[in-house]
């Protein structure tokens, strides 16, 4: 279990991370990161939820999830009030829970197959005061029967893989936001799976790579957002 000192260390980390990004933490925001990340590493050794402790957590983890914010940010206003997002293979809640934790207003659904797993965000998203914005669908992608208007995954399968399964829950001109590494990777995935990247009459996509900045992080960091066209 994490020392009150270790939880203050981390929550400042945090919180110099998020105001590089451009954003200050609220009373509320703040209480529910702090609960996030004990439950984290409260559970973290039963559940094997992440592959990192302490301030790598903070890093590889919170901000990386937030690093896409500005633009999750964007697409809500572009898609309108009613817009939900859907964390599909969401595993220790990432990136659906800290988004959430932000995005105040915006309901979403973190899908995870693990009966655990799911168990586990449960109680963290009722002891964070989420869970009548933030539901958990205990099922595998291909039982959800349900559309979006942004479906994210981050640590997921290459986009040749998940697309196709991923494409019958995203409403038409909705996205996929998909948290990957390196630029060139991601269209080396692209190619593979068929999908072009400056479209044309028969693609069902359009495709835009953002570079994200992540504080802290000595790594390439890309989110490929995928507009459904057809």
């Amino acid at each position: 279990m994490m020392t009150k000192h270790d939880l203050r260390a981390d929550l400042r980390l945090l919180e110099l991370g998020l105001a590089e990004l451009g954003y200050l933490l609220d009373d509320v925001r703040r209480s529910q990161f702090e609960t996030y990340i004990k439950e984290i590493h409260l559970f973290n050794g039963t559940y094997r939820l992440v592959g990192a402790e302490g301030r790598e957590f903070i890093i590889k983890h919170l901000l990386d999830s937030l690093g896409a914010l500005p633009i999750f940010e964007s697409l809500v206003k572009h898609l309108g009030p009613s817009v939900r997002i859907c964390d599909v293979g969401s595993g220790a809640g990432l990136p659906g829970i800290p988004l959430a934790i932000m995005l105040s207003e915006v309901p979403f659904v973190l899908v995870e197959r693990s009966g655990r797993r799911a168990g586990f965000l449960r109680n963290a998203l009722a002891l964070c005061n989420l869970h009548e914005r933030v539901e958990v669908f205990e099922r595998d992608l291909s039982e959800v029967d349900d559309c979006f208007g942004i479906v994210t995954f981050r640590a997921f399968h290459p986009l040749g893989d998940i697309v196709r399964p991923i494409s019958r829950i995203v409403a038409e001109g909705a996205f996929i936001c998909a948290y990957k590494g390196r630029k060139e990777a991601i269209e080396e995935e692209l190619s593979a799976a068929g999908i072009p990247l400056q479209g044309g009459e028969e693609a069902s996509w359009t495709v835009r790579m953002e570079e994200l900045r992540i504080p802290f992080l000595d790594a390439s960091r890309t989110l490929c957002i995928m507009q459904k066209i057809r």
